[in-house]
């Protein structure tokens, strides 16, 4: 890595890091097969979503909630651009204080209303992913308390515009 002319700095491993203070828990799952597209992802987006932000101390344990939904349309897209898509149907993604604090909040009473209701549109098992962000490209997240990446505008990046892109 020594060798590798950086053209930006901060991203020497001897550079101060945008690593975000707070830990990604991504949760994927698939629809039920007997609920259709449209109410799959319409109870997610309102019913399920009241049911989570509603849970007794949801935002001291959670500082984001974002609902990634996808339909067959996006995976034949991908597809025909010769991508594999995932088999999931969505992910739920929580920015969360660390996954002990996660799976104690899970484990409350006021919970398990929330798990329940997961019955409604979703099959099981759902998996899940946890990890750290190292932001890049982009803002911060302004409630985040986290550090900004390299930001738009920035002089070093270059215009494919200008013919220093084959895109």
């Amino acid at each position: 890595m020594d060798k590798h002319p950086f053209t930006f700095s901060e991203l020497h491993p001897s550079s101060t890091s945008t690593k975000q203070p707070y830990t990604r828990f991504l949760i994927f799952i698939k629809k039920r097969r007997d609920v259709s597209q449209e109410t799959f992802h319409a109870w997610w987006r309102s019913v399920h979503a009241d049911l989570a932000v509603s849970v007794a101390g949801f935002g001291g344990h959670c500082s984001r909630y974002v609902q990634m939904h996808t339909t067959p349309e996006y995976k034949d897209e991908l597809k025909k651009h010769g991508m594999e898509p995932m088999q999931w149907d969505g992910m739920g993604e929580m920015h969360v204080k660390s996954i002990e604090d996660w799976v104690k909040f899970q484990g409350s009473p006021a919970f398990e209303k929330l798990v329940h209701d997961g019955g409604n549109f979703m099959d099981g098992p759902i998996q899940v992913m946890a990890g750290y962000d190292h932001l890049i490209y982009g803002s911060r997240i302004e409630t985040s308390g986290g550090r900004d990446g390299i930001l738009p505008g920035d002089e070093r990046l270059k215009s494919a515009l200008k013919g220093d892109s084959k895109l």
